[in-house]
């Protein structure tokens, strides 16, 4: 009852403040109301849905409908709403933000609906409020007949408490024109480090996208305009420290809309790439690039001074439609390829380091190394890392100590670069890399209780080198402490059982010869399963030999 309640009472507010996502011709700025606006916010999405309503174009829209519903859910009237401020704050460590709504009416409101069976009265001073039962409920003020305050609990104290708090996102609100249907801003000098460590965040950008990295310290405000009326634009305009970084983000934007550009495609050419000389395919091709040209030519920014903006007016709204279709799966597959690549590196990597150790060794590392009773202690990852140029990480390692040890546990945080997946969402810590272990396998049990444990040699691998899967980059359930004495022990009925997942289509696998191949998620387990053993005498029940 409480979820269909929540989310009945969610769409009615959706619906009230979403109907600036259609039309609207002919209307002037207005002054902005800020009262209530925390000083904490960054972002902030400005809404009119009151002359919405009263606009020909939306003549057709269910105003009955939604005018009842939301009355019903939350007692106020949507089509009295003059003004939405919706805002919310950077995020905090744990990923979790604040967020608030001011709603201001044009005439008197009452405080009622069924939403309010999720709250309880409470006071902040001497202002009166309904403070939320539920983590997922927003506490609710109606400061006065025309102003409706809705938020989280901690960001509605503030905004009762201080409601004329300065902060350079009112600073941009105040000398940003409101005349569009939609306006979005960010500030971003408040969060410029948070910024730059996302984008910083593993995979890395193909090298035409690196201006990107560069953005935060360039800009101070992002801006989103939107109108779908034809009278005006839609676009992104954004305000640079100074006219010398405006020049740069001017062209960090127009190389990466051509990289997005050629991306998508090269992405498509290749598809169609077994078409041949069929005249409906070159003709598909030649149409695709005048569309990606054409809309390049489009979005191509402009700079006045300090502001570099990227426009384009709302009669091109079908052509916004290939945009999206362009840009998107762009962005995406850049990223992908970015995955592949920084994985690909690291198996290359892990497997360049397991030869070296063999070389030193005449053997690959086991497994783990145990102690005197056989109880095993590291993982083969700790043991491989003088050979990832990581020896002073490995001094700190009690080798004679497991894993869990209080001493030894302090060290997983520092899990090498080489060890994280790109793409993985597993804990920090965590690894994908996982050796392929069990008996004729790669990682075997080590043969004796040794600081540096040893297993089979190459001489081993009857099946050969270059038939032999090493690692596999499993996915984020199978992920385990780097430091950990456990691997991919493969269930032979099931052998792709904790690979899938991580990579679209497949997973990628480091084989004994160094090579790093994707194997499908399609393979016959016939295949597959052979490709597991170092030994040819044991390949698995589903072969015959």
């Amino acid at each position: 009852m409480f979820s269909h309640l929540l989310c009945s009472k969610w769409c009615c507010l959706f619906a009230a403040i979403s109907l600036v996502l259609t039309p609207a011709a002919g209307r002037a700025a207005e002054d902005l109301d800020l009262s209530h606006v925390p000083g904490r916010a960054v972002a902030a999405v400005v809404l009119h849905p009151e002359r919405l309503a009263k606009s020909a174009e939306l003549e057709l829209m269910p105003w009955e409908v939604v005018q009842v519903s939301v009355q019903r859910q939350m007692g106020f009237d949507p089509l009295t709403i003059r003004t939405a401020i919706g805002f919310a704050t950077a995020p905090t460590e744990d990923g979790s933000t604040d967020w608030g709504v001011v709603l201001h009416f044009s005439q008197p409101q009452m405080l009622g609906g069924e939403w309010l069976d999720e709250t309880e009265p409470a006071t902040i001073g001497e202002v009166a409020y309904q403070r939320a039962l539920f983590p997922t409920a927003p506490s609710i003020c109606l400061i006065d007949d025309r102003t409706l305050l809705i938020g989280t609990e901690s960001m509605l104290r503030e905004m009762i408490q201080t409601p004329d708090a300065d902060s350079p996102l009112r600073q941009i609100l105040n000398r940003t024109p409101m005349q569009n249907d939609v306006t979005a801003v960010l500030a971003v000098a408040p969060i410029r480090d948070l910024v730059k460590q996302f984008l910083a965040l593993p995979p890395p950008l193909p090298p035409p996208l690196h201006g990107l990295l560069e953005l935060p310290d360039q800009v101070d405000t992002v801006m989103i305009f939107l109108n779908l009326s034809g009278e005006r634009n839609c676009g992104i305009a954004l305000t640079a420290t100074d006219e010398a970084a405006a020049q740069k983000v001017e062209s960090t934007l127009q190389q990466g809309l051509a990289f997005a550009k050629q991306l998508l495609l090269g992405q498509i050419f290749s598809e169609l790439a077994d078409a041949g000389d069929d005249p409906e395919q070159l003709a598909m091709r030649r149409y695709l690039v005048r569309v990606a040209n054409t809309i390049e030519g489009r979005l191509r920014p402009t700079r006045d001074g300090n502001q570099v903006s990227v426009t384009m007016h709302a009669d091109y709204a079908t052509t916004g439609g290939v945009l999206v279709a362009l840009l998107l799966p762009a962005v995406q597959a850049a990223r992908e390829v970015a995955r592949r690549s920084q994985g690909m590196s690291n198996l290359k990597g892990i497997g360049l380091a397991i030869h070296n150790f063999h070389d030193t060794y005449r053997a690959l590392p086991a497994a783990y190394n145990m102690d005197a009773d056989g109880k095993p202690l590291l993982s083969w990852r700790v043991h491989l890392l003088p050979f990832l140029e990581q020896r002073i990480l490995y001094e700190q390692f009690r080798l004679d100590e497991p894993w869990d040890s209080p001493h030894n546990r302090q060290l997983i945080p520092q899990i090498p670069q080489v060890y994280q997946a790109p793409g993985s969402r597993a804990p920090l810590g965590k690894t994908n890399y996982l050796g392929v272990r069990g008996e004729d396998m790669t990682f075997i049990s080590p043969k004796q209780a040794d600081r540096t444990p040893r297993g089979l040699s190459f001489r081993d691998f009857t099946g050969g080198l270059s038939n032999t899967v090493m690692v596999v980059e499993a996915n984020d359930l199978s992920a385990v402490e780097w430091t950990r004495p456990v691997d991919f022990e493969p269930n032979l009925e099931r052998p792709l059982e904790g690979l899938l997942g991580l990579m679209p289509g497949g997973f990628q696998a480091l084989f004994g010869d160094a090579s790093i191949r994707a194997i499908s998620e399609s393979i016959d387990p016939e295949v597959l399963i052979p490709l597991l053993f170092a030994s040819t005498l044991r390949c698995g029940p589903c072969c015959n030999c």
